[in-house]
């Protein structure tokens, strides 16, 4: 600011700043609802809501990651055991499959 320059056109346009209106607002402290009186608001039109929650509903337990799996090859019929993680790149890829009693959870 302090290297700053003006020049003589722009000295003809400047104003000065005319104060702005300050418009006072009457409420008083019963008008604004505090912490709790908010959050029953916020429960009372989470209660108003029309949607339902979904569950899931399994037919075999969900493998972990780390849950060790009996795979086969489809073609040859090769049994491998490892983590699930490690087997889920060879399922994607359609040659194996999961071999269904083997599965150690």
């Amino acid at each position: 600011l302090f290297k700053a320059e003006t020049s003589n056109e722009s000295a003809k346009n400047i104003q000065e700043a005319r104060p702005r209106k300050i418009t006072k607002i009457n409420t008083s402290k019963d008008e604004i609802p505090n912490i709790d009186e908010l959050s029953s608001q916020n429960k009372a039109a989470g209660r108003n809501r029309d949607h339902e929650i979904e569950t899931v509903v399994r037919d075999k337990p969900k493998i972990g990651r780390n849950d060790r799996i009996t795979i086969k090859n489809v073609s040859t019929g090769e049994n491998k055991e490892m983590k699930y993680k490690h087997a889920e790149s060879l399922i994607n890829e359609g040659q194996w499959v999961i071999s269904e009693s083997t599965t150690t959870p």
